[in-house]
């Protein structure tokens, strides 16, 4: 009985589960370290990293063969736009945080 179970849902067509992250790290300044960066992005595709941004070198790349096999030049270019516009926003982003901050130090009224 175990066995015709087994190779029932076995002849089943049951669809693979994946799951797709993208990670976003932003520091606020500069830090003066190796391989530490302002923003960096990365997909992560069944926690294995598929593809990685930093704001040094502001371009999408592959991190793993079939990424590169598969995606067109047109992908990776639209990808590192995408990836640039984020890094841009992060920067903008800090700025407008760093001013509200300052700016409620100074409103902020004792009751």
């Amino acid at each position: 009985m175990m066995s015709l179970f087994a190779q029932t849902v076995a002849e089943q067509q049951i669809p693979e589960r994946h799951s797709l992250y993208y990670v976003y790290t932003a520091l606020s300044k500069p830090v003066a370290a190796p391989g530490i960066f302002e923003f960096v992005a990365m997909g992560l595709l069944d926690d294995r990293q598929i593809d990685y941004y930093n704001s040094r070198d502001k371009v999408k790349v592959p991190k793993q063969d079939w990424m590169k096999e598969r995606n067109t030049k047109d992908y990776w270019d639209k990808g590192t736009q995408s990836r640039r516009s984020k890094d841009d926003c992060h920067c903008e982003a800090h700025h407008t945080v760093t001013q509200q901050n300052v700016s409620s130090a100074f409103n902020h009224h004792p009751e």
